[in-house]
């Protein structure tokens, strides 16, 4: 009885690689808020028009295939917009809520070639049912590598694709953190004022961005048969349309975590010592596979950050100990997921899907794309009361 105990004790004491009891956790410290600390930077970045939503993928240094499959996947924006939504959906057209086109018209564009060609008041609605692109952009975060190939290899990257951003810190799974607030901090420097939204995501993640840029735009998506088991009964009834946002303001959306509590094993990846963080309990929290946020948002939990001592799982301190911090509530949408699904059609009602190699993100994306395979809805005699379990959703 007592050996578990006292383990747990003695574990939650031992220190973790880079971050001593004795080390400095103020993270400005780190990120040199006032200065220009990026190596590389994106040379493909529009800037004079305004982003709808930038998506910046965490990208270890060396992941050089990865960030590939990416590319000339989900994250070819020229191709992979809002105009495949009613291709993907096809089978469920005029059955889920449209979103609110003429809201964002100033960020809709109908000719892939110029994201200059607007799309007018009058043919937003008409256009939206045809080819209508949402202005966005795809970059990568990467930070430094000790070799000196694996930099001329990423220098060479950058000039072919110019779609990197690399910042100054030493790039490890317990340096999450540090790279997390770059971004917020790169945003902040360099576009803020044009961008919308932000998404931050890892480099083993599929992004179904047609369903994403659908929810951001105020609409809402349908209920495959093989999404029900990542919806609750809750989750389930708020894709009707009061659950839509109207308003996005602070908006931080993911996949939400409750009530979970700092891990005590020291083989576990995310073990917690009792000096960067002595509560029992973490603030309710998103998985930093995937979230989103307003612009807005980040400003908050960039500023906070800056003044609270930097925790290691970066999920954890930004989307939990900051926004909880700021005044900030996480938005859970079981759309996101960080589990594997066990059949393709979910990955078409979903924002994200998680882990996958850049192979298996390839496969996602053939088969979301492939508008030949339509996916079926729950069965029409399906009763969302008997079937859905019990609320999974914090209270």
């Amino acid at each position: 009885i007592y050996i578990p105990l006292f383990r747990n004790i003695q574990n939650r004491i031992v220190s973790i690689p880079g971050w001593s009891y004795n080390t400095s956790r103020d993270t400005a410290e780190y990120v040199f808020p006032h200065l220009n600390t990026s190596l590389i930077e994106p040379t493909t970045f529009d800037t004079e028009n305004n982003i709808f939503l930038l998506i910046v993928v965490c990208s270890a240094a060396n992941n050089f295939y990865a960030r590939q499959s990416i590319r000339e996947t989900w994250g070819n924006t020229s191709e992979f917009n809002y105009n495949y939504l009613p291709r993907i959906h096809s089978n469920f057209r005029g059955k889920y809520l449209r979103a609110d086109l003429k809201r964002w018209r100033g960020y809709l564009y109908e000719d892939p070639q110029s994201s200059s060609s607007h799309v007018s008041v009058e043919n937003v609605t008409e256009a939206a049912e045809r080819v209508s692109f949402v202005r966005m952009k795809v970059i990568f975060l990467l930070g430094q590598t000790q070799s000196n190939e694996t930099q001329n290899q990423i220098v060479a990257e950058s000039e072919q694709f110019g779609d990197i951003v690399q910042e100054s810190f030493v790039d490890s799974y317990n340096n999450l953190t540090l790279k997390t607030v770059m971004l917020l901090k790169w945003v902040t420097n360099n576009c803020l004022d044009r961008v919308r939204f932000v998404m931050k995501c890892d480099d083993d993640v599929f992004v179904n961005v047609p369903n994403l840029l659908h929810i951001l735009l105020g609409g809402i998506v349908p209920v495959y048969n093989d999404t029900l088991s990542f919806y609750d009964l809750t989750s389930f009834l708020a894709t009707r349309k009061k659950s839509a946002i109207v308003d996005p303001k602070h908006l931080l959306m993911g996949f939400l975590f409750c009530r979970a509590k700092p891990i005590a094993d020291v083989t576990s990846k995310w073990y917690s010592p009792i000096y960067m963080y002595s509560g029992t309990t973490y603030p309710n929290y998103l998985s930093g596979t995937g979230y989103v946020m307003s612009a807005d948002t980040l400003t908050l939990l960039y500023n906070t950050s800056l003044k609270t001592p930097l925790f290691h799982l970066e999920d954890v301190f930004l989307t939990g100990i900051c926004a909880n911090r700021a005044g900030l509530k996480p938005r859970h949408s079981p759309l996101f997921t960080y589990t594997v699904v066990k059949n393709l059609c979910a990955i078409r009602g979903m924002i994200t899907q998680h882990p996958l190699s850049p192979d298996d993100i390839r496969r996602a994306y053939d088969f979301v794309t492939n508008t030949t395979i339509q996916c079926p809805a729950p069965d029409v005699h399906f009763n969302s009361k008997k079937v859905l379990g019990r609320s999974k959703l914090c209270k």
